[in-house]
């Protein structure tokens, strides 16, 4: 199926998921919990941690060691991203053996440039398809933690927040944590939980529940909303009827691009002219991806909508110039 510039592809592509989140928040319980309830698929695991020898590898239960990639001495989002890269493309030779491949960054990870090569490097974009990103924060120290820009880019960038460690907090502080974390990312899907366990986290229906999530809280009109806090923005802005995709693509590639330094996320449902299925539009660091959505329902009022997040954003100049390309010559 083609759609203007967009092409589905049906080479099997190896679904990636990747889990960041703060120092101690207990990243690896959660994939060892992920581990213990899928037996039923085929894993593989690349970790990252600091030093010249991991020890998280030996905390990894229940997982093949030939699965299992560590990538220490340094970080993948920035002093072995080479290597990391290196890694992902002996992975790909193994897309009939592998199910899903979790990704375990580093505590103070630049998730920007973990997500970035998967919508920028053809070669990684043809063999693996990121469903997406969960971060987990320690609930007993985020105050603290969510001081550093890390940790703030880790939840803004990501589609599933685990709130972890809730059983010390009192109910008024996670509230109110829940809060914070929404006007860094409204967007996101946040769940609470102790020892990193959700009973009901499925890797099948990941990418769908979060599709769904974010299609669902964007049910109500907006046209236009802006939420601001100290340091960052988000710019919800909606536009009725069909998109020429291709058209779309030609601005939004550029704008990406252009203004990488300042807009850190983009996130949007498009409805193509012709096409049965919405897109689902994302940026992350300048890189762009375009991806299959749910069907549209003959009785769907379509709804265009994309929402931004970053620092300094002239959501004004931003609606302007997407209305005047896309609706005139």
């Amino acid at each position: 199926m083609k759609l203007g510039t967009y092409q589905v592809k049906e080479d099997v592509k190896i679904p990636v998921v990747l889990v960041t989140g703060f120092l101690g928040a207990g990243k690896t319980t959660f994939i060892n919990e992920i581990i213990k309830s899928h037996r039923h698929l085929k894993l593989a695991l690349v970790e990252n941690e600091f030093g010249a020898t991991s020890v998280d590898q030996d905390l990894i239960v229940g997982m093949r060691s030939e699965n299992i990639f560590d990538l220490s001495n340094g970080c993948i989002c920035c002093s072995i991203s080479n290597e990391f890269s290196l890694t992902l493309l002996d992975l790909a030779d193994k897309a009939g053996e592998i199910d899903y491949l979790l990704i375990e960054t580093t505590g103070v990870a630049n998730l920007s440039n973990v997500v970035r090569p998967f919508y920028s490097d053809e070669d990684l974009k043809a063999r693996f398809n990121l469903l997406g990103s969960i971060c987990l924060v320690d609930a007993l120290n985020a105050e603290q933690q969510l001081q550093g820009t890390e940790q703030q880019m880790q939840v803004i960038l990501s589609d599933f927040l685990l709130m972890n460690k809730t059983a010390g907090v009192d109910e008024k502080t996670l509230a109110d944590l829940e809060r914070r974390l929404l006007a860094f990312n409204s967007h996101t899907t946040i769940r609470q939980t102790n020892f990193s366990r959700l009973i009901d986290f499925q890797l099948e229906t990941f990418a769908e529940s979060i599709q769904n999530r974010f299609e669902q809280k964007l049910v109500q009109p907006v046209m236009f909303r802006v939420v601001e806090t100290k340091k960052y923005t988000t710019f919800t802005h909606q536009f009725r009827g069909d998109v020429d995709l291709a058209r779309f693509q030609y601005w939004f590639n550029y704008f990406a691009a252009i203004n990488q330094s300042h807009i850190y996320r983009v996130k949007g449902i498009l409805y193509p002219k012709g096409s049965p299925e919405k897109v689902i539009v994302q940026s992350v660091g300048g890189a762009v991806s375009y991806e299959g959505g749910s069907f549209i329902s003959p009785l769907e009022e379509k709804v265009n909508t994309l929402v931004f997040i970053g620092n300094g954003i002239d959501n004004e100049r931003i609606a302007s110039e997407l209305d005047r390309y896309l609706n005139h010559n």
